[in-house]
Formats: C-alpha cells, structure tokens, sequence
C-alpha cells in the first residue's frame, strides 16, 4: 500500500468515527479512499449521457462501488483489488447455473478499465427483504420461504461440468444441504412488493459448491437479527420436503 493511500485510510478512519451508520460510514469511507468520481464518469460516458439517472451504494466490507443505472443495469467496481478473479468466477458460476433454476439470474458482463475487471449486470427492479417492514414480511414469510427452498433445491441438485474444476473435488456430488449454493443468501433475491414473488437473485460472489449449514447460520442470524425470525425454519422444512419429495 502506497503512502498516500496510508494517509488517505487514516483520514477516512477519522472521519468515520463521528459518522452515525455503517452504510453513511461505508459511503464516506469509500468516496475519501477512492476516485469513486471516475467510476461515475465512466458509466455516463459508456451510455454516452451525462445526465444518466444513477445511485451509488457501496458492497460489504467496502469491497465494491456499486453504480445502479435507472432500472436497467447495476455496476460493480473492485476496490481492494483489480477484481478478475472474482468476476471470471462469478461469471463461469452464473452462466452455468442459470438453466438449472426457475427463478433469474442476472446476466453479467466484465468490462476491462484502467486495470481493473468492471462488473456489468442486468438489474431487477424490485425490493430486498430489509425494505419490506418485519411484520409484512412475517405475513407473507411461508410464501418467501417457500421459493428460496425452491431455489436453494434447484441450484443444490444442480452439477453442470463446465464449472466442476471450481468444487473441492471434480467427483463430489450434490445431496442434502449438500451442493451448488448462493452463499449469501439472506439479503441478495428481489421482491415484487405487491405479490412477494421473487423476481430473482443477485449477487453470486461468494457461490459456493459445499455444505449449506454456513450460508444458513449467516442467513438465520441476520433474518433474526432485522426481526424476521423463524424464516430459517421455513426455509429448511420446504426444503426437506423438495428434497425428500423427490427422492
């Protein structure tokens, strides 16, 4: 890490210590750390409108610079590194998985710039379950749960070979809580509001082909966390029923 970008962490370390937040933190944090202004002028100018409705939000752990372009298109911009890695990953991991589920899969480009792998998705309108108020979503949480287990079975039994170099073994095979999985799964599917279908899911970073029980306890812990308690336990009975249904 250069010197200036030393001086530029303890200015935004600081700084954030009298910022009321995380995601008020994490913006400020991440605006004093980086160009996030180059990030904007070059979504504009690859649509070539400078007067482009966009909104900006930041990734967790302040990994991405995330640029929402109206209702079309979400970019992903690395900061921690030039971000190929995990966007080839990412990609591979999506583009194979998308055929095996009945719910979306945003498509995904990577853009090379300056360095670094950009991101570029096809966005859902829609809202994410912490911008729907615990008691609505309690109501309706049979109806959720019963389409996450939905997806989690589908991507679980899932076992495409192009991607099989990406399992902790070429022979390993899918089975109970046992498989392809989103990983972070609690927060990344978007809601219609009116019906509380899901629209689709999002977010493929931290895809995984191994035991669902991290990825659940995650999930448990942040639903209880936001008041959305007991959602695991739908989720885990719908889907005992799909796969045991099945077999």
């Amino acid at each position: 890490m250069g010197a200036a970008m030393k001086i530029r962490n303890l200015l935004s370390n600081i700084v954030c210590g009298f910022i009321p937040g995380k995601s008020r933190r994490d913006m400020v944090r991440v605006k004093l750390r980086y160009n996030t202004h180059a990030y904007i002028k070059f979504v504009r100018d690859y649509f070539s409108d400078k007067n482009l409705p966009i909104k900006t939000c930041v990734g967790y752990g302040c990994s991405n610079f995330i640029i929402l372009v109206g209702s079309q298109y979400a970019f992903k911009f690395p900061l921690h590194d030039d971000g190929a890695a995990r966007a080839l990953r990412e990609l591979r991991i999506t583009t194979a998985l998308r055929k095996y589920t009945t719910f979306k899969i945003p498509e995904m480009e990577i853009i090379k710039w300056n360095g670094i792998a950009v991101r570029k998705y096809e966005f859902f309108p829609g809202v994410t379950l912490s911008d729907i108020p615990p008691r609505v979503a309690m109501a309706n949480r049979h109806h959720i749960a019963r389409q996450v287990a939905l997806f989690m079975y589908e991507i679980g039994c899932a076992n495409p070979s192009e991607i099989s170099d990406l399992k902790p073994k070429k022979t390993a095979k899918p089975g109970f809580l046992y498989g392809w999985f989103h990983n972070d799964i609690w927060q990344n599917f978007i809601l219609d509001p009116e019906t509380f279908d899901i629209v689709g899911f999002i977010d493929w970073e931290t895809a995984i082909f191994g035991s669902f029980d991290g990825g659940l306890y995650m999930a448990d812990h942040h639903w209880d966390k936001f008041g959305y308690r007991g959602m695991v336990v739908d989720v885990m009975a719908e889907y005992a029923k799909l796969y045991y249904g099945n077999k």
